[in-house]
């Protein structure tokens, strides 16, 4: 920033020695920087992956080509060879090992199945989420006006800023309108929850949690934040499998998951551990917990699991895909172990 004030500085200065487009591209940021680099051709794309070592044995280039032109951009596909190592030496170095294009295809096809059933699952914890709100504030005789208007007033000036903002998006959607106008800022709570993100929810849900002086709501509540980064990511199609190796989680998982997943057979402790330190890994594992103690339909939890077997099996199609690979390979068992046991 400190060199683009300083060359515009100097252009204004010297404003009649300079063509008036180039002038234009400086003051808009469009000029060409150094590492910039430009997009590629198919051609160049597959050249470019060869050169990184990947090989064309089971998809060949013309194929690869063609997935690539029609069914997935190359920027996401080759996210996913951060969970494939590098030759460290010889006139290999820096080359991929043993890396076919088709495991990339093959992950990322898993990646999308798995993001769709992120969201699915998010939407029913959120609204179970709801319910189990309506039901602790029932259980604690509270009136559904006050307990908004106090949360409201609750927050701090740029946090209400914010929601007096998206409540005014709202009343332009079609979906929420009717409500926000029904009750011009005097919400009840049955109101409130369905005109709000999901993110405003859980900071509501925490607000109660406190008021409550409720232990298991609280604990809900760091649950649901991290729910809410996986389903964000998933919501947005960020990719989720394309970074598996441990220790990237920033904070512990929560007590409750580990006790939870210590009740499961055939995985032992330094497998958990090994696992559960992946930050993706660890916010895909809380969601499924979420989904199984917080939705109370049992034909919501039945299609789940139905749903999730799907999955399983398509993560099961390519075995030998895999099989050099302890970072995917281990993965894939654990997630199998969790939804076996859970669901």
């Amino acid at each position: 920033k400190s060199i683009h004030d300083d060359i515009v500085s100097n252009v204004r200065e010297n404003l009649h020695y300079l063509d008036v487009g180039i002038f234009n591209h400086i003051l808009s940021g469009r000029l060409m920087m150094e590492n910039d680099k430009p997009r590629l051709s198919l051609y160049e794309q597959i050249q470019h992956l060869k050169d990184k070592g990947i090989l064309f044995n089971i998809m060949d280039e013309e194929s690869a080509k063609q997935y690539l032109k029609y069914n997935n951009n190359y920027y996401k596909l080759t996210s996913f060879r951060k969970n494939y190592d590098k030759h460290p030496g010889g006139e290999n170095k820096g080359k991929y090992i043993r890396l076919e294009f088709a495991y990339l295809v093959d992950i990322s096809i898993i990646d999308m199945r798995l993001r769709y059933r992120i969201v699915e699952m998010a939407l029913d914890v959120e609204h179970h989420t709801k319910l189990q709100l309506l039901r602790k504030i029932d259980e604690y005789d509270e009136d559904g006006y006050q307990v908004v208007k106090d949360y409201i007033d609750s927050l701090d000036d740029r946090h209400k800023k914010n929601f007096l903002s998206e409540i005014n998006r709202n009343k332009r959607s079609i979906y929420c309108r009717d409500i926000i106008e029904k009750y011009e800022g005097n919400y009840p709570v049955w109101a409130f929850i369905e005109i709000v993100s999901f993110g405003e929810l859980v900071g509501f849900y925490h607000y109660c949690a406190k008021r409550y002086s409720d232990k298991e709501m609280i604990d809900d509540y760091y649950r649901l934040l991290t729910c809410k980064k996986i389903r964000n990511g998933a919501a947005h199609s960020n990719c989720i499998l394309n970074d598996l190796r441990p220790h990237t989680a920033e904070h512990h998982t929560n007590k409750e998951i580990i006790k939870e997943l210590i009740c499961i057979p055939h995985m032992n402790s330094n497998f958990r551990k090994n696992k559960m330190s992946n930050a993706r890994i660890q916010q895909i594992v809380t969601l499924l917990y979420m989904h199984k103690k917080t939705v109370r339909s049992e034909g919501v939890a039945l299609y789940e699991s139905r749903e999730l077997k799907k999955l399983m099996r398509i993560i099961d199609r390519n075995p030998n895909y895999y099989k050099t690979n302890k970072v995917v390979q281990g993965t894939f068992k654990f997630l199998e172990l969790v939804v076996d046991s859970w669901f």
